[in-house]
Formats: C-alpha cells, sequence, structure tokens
C-alpha cells in the first residue's frame, strides 16, 4: 500500500486498479465504507477509473483545479489517494505539461503574432490592438478577461479590435509573452516597448509541437477548406513573410509557398491525409482554437469519408450525393458571422 501511495507515478491507471481492490477485498474505506456492500464497490471502482481518465486529459481543467495543490506533502487528513493524484499532478507540472498558466500565454503569443499589433504614440504611450472577423469575437474576449481593455467593432464594422493601452494590463501581456513571441515583426515591437519600459527581452524560446502558440496563431491566420475535385483538406496559415512559416515547417511538418504572383504574402499549408489528420488528432485535439475555425476540425474526417464512398462524385439529387450537400450546407454555416 504504502509503495502504491508514494512510489512513482509511472502507471497511474495500474495503481488505481491495484488500490480499488485492495479497498474492496478488505473491505476497508477510503472516501466512503465499501464494507458489506458489492454495489457500492464496483461504484468505488468506476470512480476511480472516472478520476483516471479526468485527469489524464489535459483539457479537463476542472479536474486539475479540483486536485491541484502546491505542497502534497501538507495535506494531512486528506484520502490517501487524492495525496497519490496531487503527486502525480505536481511531477507534471513540473515538467512542463501541466501548466494550464502556460498554455495560455502560448496562445495569446499566437494571436499577437498573427493579428496584433504594438503602437507606439509620439508621446510614448503603448497601445495594443488585435482585430479579428467578428465571428472570433470570442478570443479577443479572452484577452479582454484577461488583461482588461475593451472590444469595440470597428468603424467600418467588418471587424472587431481589442484595444489595450492601461499600464497595469500593457505590463501584463509584456510580462506574459517575453520569449514567446516569434514573429520577426512582432518581435522588434516588442523589444522597443521593453526598451520603454526597462524590462529585459528574453530570448526566443523554440517552438516546440506541443506548444499551444500554433492554435493562437491559426485562430487568427490560419485556414481549413476543402478541394472538391482533389478531394484534399487543406490547413493553413497565411503571413506576409515566410521566416515565421518555415518555423511551423520544422515543427509540424507541410510546405510554404508564396500566395500571389508579386511574392508578397505566403501561406504555410499541410494536404497530406496522414498529416492533416495527425495535426488533428495529436496537436489541435489537445490545443483547441477559441475561434469559429475549431468547428472545421470535427468535419474534416465525415469530408474523407464521403470522399472514400464516392459522395463527392455522386449525381446530387442521389442518396450520397444529397449527403455531401448537406455536409457542404454544414462546412459554409461555420462560416456565419453569428456563430
Amino acid at each position: 500500500q504504502t509503495f502504491l501511495i508514494n512510489g512513482p507515478c509511472n502507471n497511474i491507471f495500474s495503481r488505481c486498479y491495484y488500490i480499488a481492490t485492495y479497498y474492496v477485498q478488505e473491505g476497508r474505506s477510503l472516501l466512503f465504507s465499501t464494507k458489506g456492500n458489492r454495489i457500492r464497490q464496483y461504484v468505488f471502482l468506476v470512480a476511480l477509473v472516472i478520476i483516471y481518465s479526468l485527469l489524464s486529459n489535459p483539457q479537463v481543467t476542472n479536474a486539475q483545479l479540483i486536485f491541484k495543490f502546491e505542497n502534497p506533502s501538507m495535506l494531512v487528513g486528506t484520502s490517501e489517494i487524492v495525496r497519490m493524484f496531487s503527486s502525480c499532478l505536481s511531477s507534471k507540472k513540473e515538467q512542463g505539461n501541466g501548466d494550464t498558466d502556460l498554455k495560455v500565454r502560448q496562445w495569446i503569443a499566437g494571436v499577437i503574432d498573427g493579428d496584433g499589433n504594438f503602437h507606439i504614440s509620439k508621446k510614448g504611450y503603448v497601445e495594443l490592438s488585435v482585430v479579428m472577423e467578428p465571428r472570433d469575437i470570442a478570443c479577443l474576449y479572452k484577452l479582454k478577461q484577461r488583461y482588461g481593455g475593451s472590444v469595440k467593432a470597428t468603424s467600418h464594422a467588418k471587424a472587431v479590435r481589442f484595444r489595450l493601452h492601461n499600464l497595469k494590463g500593457i505590463l501584463q501581456v509584456i510580462k506574459d509573452i517575453n520569449g514567446l513571441i516569434q514573429n520577426p515583426v512582432r518581435f522588434a515591437q516588442f523589444k522597443k516597448i521593453c526598451k520603454i519600459y526597462q524590462v529585459e527581452t528574453n530570448f526566443k524560446i523554440p517552438l516546440n509541437y506541443n506548444s499551444a502558440y500554433l492554435s493562437g496563431l491559426f485562430d487568427t491566420d490560419g485556414s481549413v477548406y476543402y478541394n472538391k475535385k482533389s478531394k484534399q483538406v487543406f490547413i493553413s496559415v497565411t503571413q506576409k513573410g515566410r521566416e515565421l512559416l518555415d518555423i511551423l515547417v520544422a515543427v509540424y511538418g507541410g510546405v510554404v509557398r508564396s500566395s500571389n504572383k508579386n511574392a508578397t504574402a505566403f501561406k504555410w499549408t499541410v494536404s497530406k491525409k496522414n498529416e492533416v489528420l495527425s495535426l488533428i488528432d495529436n496537436y489541435f485535439h489537445w490545443n483547441n482554437c477559441i475561434s469559429a475555425k475549431n468547428k472545421k476540425f470535427g468535419m474534416v474526417k465525415q469530408f474523407y469519408h464521403l470522399s472514400s464512398i464516392g459522395a463527392l462524385n455522386a449525381p446530387e439529387d442521389s442518396v450520397l450525393g444529397k449527403s455531401f450537400l448537406q455536409f457542404v450546407d454544414r462546412w459554409e454555416a461555420t462560416n456565419n458571422l453569428d456563430n
């Protein structure tokens, strides 16, 4: 028992099973008495499995908050099972896997690199603005919730703008994204505002696959679309320069090409089926986008399925043809500004 509780957290599920089995067989009590009640015994075992499922999913932050203790050894009087999970979570946090605030800051850096801009007035005042489509206003409210500022429609009402210029909020932004900015243009702006507030600019932290940075960049400059003729799905990010996009290729694969004849803009694209599905399952599943674009990820597999059964080329009045038309309607609905 002591070994299971205090040992390494290499296999949580196995330890849950053995701990549950021990208490079921011995009639001991952890969270409630299981003695003489077989239904409670099974409920207790199922509860352990559910807890394991919650804690092993980094998207379920509520469970992490419930079991988030800075010093598990100070939890005197709490159940051994809670202390076990607390220790495991602390261990994961030390490894950088459980730092949800880091994920938020990485996402913010991606958003600012995409559609953000630091402006310095003639009097030396700093303002951060992020402009996005109305359908993606949830991203801007997430920034407002963290830093203050305002979210308003632009003068032509075809976009919404987050604007921040209060000192406390600007200093928090600097603290949050220092070292996380990857866009050369934005990094140059960031260095100037750091100089104004006498803050040392950290070196860029190399982008890694699990960083939430890409999800923030995708929320602003990304897109998911399909080509009916080639039967392909494309995941892309567009930028005026290609330096940032070349970084994405090194980490996530794909290719970078000029998106116009004058080479004034470039596009990073992933189009191979296995790479598209891998990016959705292994990255965006764990690093959710906030924008409406996120809805398209759940439809990509359906597109591939319809393609595999011939629905894309079927007559529109056939069963398969109607299925594809329904798919197209749902796909286009994600572009609705009201979504």
